[in-house]
């Protein structure tokens, strides 16, 4: 089980998200988001319609901080 918290590693996220196409900023950013929402639970608790949504806050933290960021 991994909780979510501010300093959780950013590797188990990176699993989650698929290593291979995802950054180190955007790991950053989803763990920010992850403590927002669903701070005290487990990456294991998020069903994936609700990982989709999170996601989807992701990225849009992502380009508010560099727009030029696809």
């Amino acid at each position: 089980m991994t909780p979510i918290t501010p300093t959780m590693s950013l590797q188990a996220i990176l699993d989650r998200l698929g290593a291979q196409g995802t950054t180190d900023r955007e790991a950053l950013i989803m763990r920010e988001v992850l403590n927002d929402h669903m701070g005290g639970a487990t990456l294991e608790d998020i069903p994936d319609e609700e990982w989709l949504r999170l996601m989807g806050l992701m990225e849009q933290r992502k380009l508010q901080g560099d727009p030029n960021m696809l």
